[in-house]
């Protein structure tokens, strides 16, 4: 239970981090980009399991690609959803941001011992 806990405060966090160290990602408002990485870690832990069931078939096609596109998509549309939040310069500084955040949830997974 502490792993996800600890997922979800990762998510939270990465979001206003990586604003603060990536030259694409600007913040207006590091409250509201706090925010953004609350509904992208309830997004995560909610929708992301059922949407990646759902596009499996897709997914094993694209060879995993299509959760790269997923996770951008979703870190790009909570970002507009959020005034005066996060901008992005380009559609890949979302990637980024997507990869930053998955890879340090699949960190804790790892130290956690589940995968």
């Amino acid at each position: 239970m502490s792993a996800g806990i600890l997922r979800f405060a990762i998510t939270v966090a990465a979001v206003p981090l990586c604003g603060h160290y990536m030259d694409g990602v600007i913040v207006g408002d590091y409250m509201n980009a706090v925010i953004v990485g609350l509904i992208l870690a309830l997004i995560y832990t909610v929708f992301r399991p059922l949407m990646r069931l759902i596009l499996s078939v897709i997914n094993f096609c694209t060879l995993g690609l299509l959760n790269v596109v997923v996770d951008a998509w979703l870190v790009w549309t909570v970002a507009g959803l959020v005034e005066n939040s996060i901008v992005f310069e380009t559609v890949w500084w979302a990637a980024a941001v997507a990869l930053i955040i998955n890879a340090a949830r699949m960190a804790v997974d790892v130290v956690g011992g589940k995968r």
